[in-house]
């Protein structure tokens, strides 16, 4: 650091005589600011908090889906695969928190619940299928009145539906007929989405600010 013509090495205390500003404040100042994190005015160091909030709600996110998605089981005999209630958790979290966490929460959870419960071949095809669902859900719901929430729900459980279909008829082999097999529990399971819409209904009355958790999320380096 330079004050004035002279250039040399001070102490902290000498540093801030010497620059007509009394030993100790500049630094219980910086100390003060750094640990609200707002030490730059562009608000970098803001954007490092909001990205701690949005990596804490994902992280959350994920756990509830691997949770709802493991809790009960209906097999499916024709796969291989089975039902489960995670599109409950799946719809919640995209209308609270939006397209981001709701998207990476409902893949990467119900993709982890696959992987935990021996149904790892599925684990692919699920990131993709629930991390639409997720992804639609919130750009369609978030922050938007019934309208929209019906909307995502509907169109994010026929997308989810639609790619398990298409994924199981090639990919996996199944025809056709082995994926037409899925079909009636899936748009059952889609159907508990509407239960997530309602969860999200009674969170929202007891706490309004809940929308508003996922408005700045950043996952990029700031």
């Amino acid at each position: 650091m330079q004050c004035g013509r002279g250039r040399g090495f001070y102490h902290a205390g000498d540093l801030h005589t010497l620059c007509g500003v009394p030993a100790g404040i500049g630094s219980a100042e910086e100390g003060a600011e750094s640990a609200r994190g707002t030490i730059k005015s562009d608000g970098r160091e803001e954007g490092i908090r909001l990205s701690a909030r949005g990596v804490s709600l994902t992280a959350v996110g994920i756990a509830l889906v691997a949770v709802m998605v493991s809790a009960v089981r209906v097999p499916i005999p024709a796969t291989g695969g089975y039902g489960h209630l995670g599109v409950i958790a799946e719809t919640f979290i995209a209308t609270a928190f939006g397209p981001v966490i709701g998207g990476v929460a409902s893949g990467v959870g119900a993709a982890l619940a696959d992987l935990i419960g021996g149904f790892g071949s599925f684990a692919p095809l699920t990131l993709v299928a629930h991390g639409s669902t997720g992804l639609l859900v919130g750009w369609l719901a978030w922050r938007k009145g019934w309208p929209g929430r019906f909307s995502g729900w509907i169109l994010g459980g026929l997308a989810q539906v639609a790619i398990y279909f298409l994924g199981e008829a090639t990919v996996y082999g199944f025809g056709v007929a082995g994926a037409a097999a899925e079909l009636p529990l899936n748009l059952i399971q889609i159907g508990l989405g509407f239960f997530g819409l309602v969860l999200f209904s009674l969170v929202r009355q007891a706490y309004p600010q809940v929308e508003q958790l996922g408005s700045a999320t950043k996952f990029e380096e700031v």
